[in-house]
């Protein structure tokens, strides 16, 4: 039997076949709602995939709008990188006279989030239903 670390988990490799790394791989999906452009993260996201998270955000932006809701509830980490892209997409939405909501971040993306100081600046919210309700542009609580 031969095991190859790799960045992302363990991977067991007998005879021709390999086992899957339990590491979700980010998933990104945007559309539009009622002017908003809503963004679902699922997975990990960190420094492997922030650089085209970052370029996604802003194709979705620049395709539906600056009014951002980031759906997080499927996120389950993020690292600094993570941090740097939420960062960057709020200054540029509201440069652009937007906004940026984080919905319904799991616990450990809360916490990061606290830690940072996010959560003072942004809007986040508990779920998405509520960020979707909220004023466009709603600042934080």
């Amino acid at each position: 039997m031969t095991v190859k670390c790799t960045r992302y988990g363990t991977w067991r490799v007998r005879a021709d076949r390999e086992e899957e790394s339990p590491v979700q791989p980010l998933q990104v999906n945007a559309r539009s709602h009622d002017g908003r452009t809503v963004v679902k993260l699922r997975g990990e996201l960190d420094i492997a995939n922030a650089e085209d998270l970052r370029q996604k955000l802003t194709t979705a932006r620049q395709e539906l709008g600056e009014q951002v809701v980031l759906d997080l509830a499927d996120l389950e980490f993020m690292d600094s990188h993570g941090l740097s892209v939420i960062i960057h997409c709020y200054k540029a939405a509201t440069a652009a006279g937007g906004g940026l909501t984080l919905a319904a971040p799991r616990p450990i993306v809360r916490r990061t989030l606290e830690v940072t100081g996010l959560t003072l600046r942004m809007n986040v919210t508990d779920s998405l239903d509520q960020a979707l309700a909220e004023p466009a542009g709603a600042g934080p609580a």
